[in-house]
């Protein structure tokens, strides 16, 4: 950039408050764009372990309804799609653990609306995240599994 100092003489260069204004500006783009990857990055993050949480979640019901009803319990394994490939090129796995709680409709409390449904049980399947997210809310499903058939609620 070419200064005018007097008639007909130029100067060239950025004067010292042109180049710290500039580090600035560039320094708060950077900053931001920074931000926003970091963002994204822990939003994809977040996106993809839902979706493998719900994959385990949905896998689940089709285990129990391949069971008969007087056998299905706690105990009944809800384990056929619970561990994932890790990200970034590792060989590392990633295994959610769902807690499966069976319960028969006679043994809800009162209030619950399932309580009057008599022959049925009711499934519930909890899964939470994986380190370093086991703060974050677990998902749960709940289902109502009569000797007829199967209603998810």
């Amino acid at each position: 950039m070419k200064r005018i100092v007097r008639w007909g003489q130029h100067e060239d260069g950025f004067t010292i408050v042109e180049a710290i204004l500039a580090i600035g500006v560039f320094g708060i783009l950077v900053g931001t764009m920074f931000n926003a990857f970091v963002s994204l990055q822990s939003s994809y993050r977040s996106a993809r372990q839902l979706n493998e949480i719900y994959t385990v979640l949905s896998a689940c019901p089709e285990v129990d309804r391949a069971l008969e009803f007087n056998s299905l319990s706690s105990t009944t394994n809800c384990y056929p799609n619970n561990v994932f490939s890790a990200e970034n090129g590792s060989t590392s796995t990633v295994t959610y653990t769902p807690t499966l709680t069976v319960t028969n409709t006679t043994a809800l409390i009162a209030s619950d609306p399932l309580y009057n449904i008599p022959d049925s049980k009711v499934v519930s399947i909890d899964v939470g995240f994986p380190k370093p997210n086991q703060a974050s809310p677990h998902l749960q499903l709940r289902m109502l599994i009569t000797r007829n058939g199967v209603g998810q609620l």
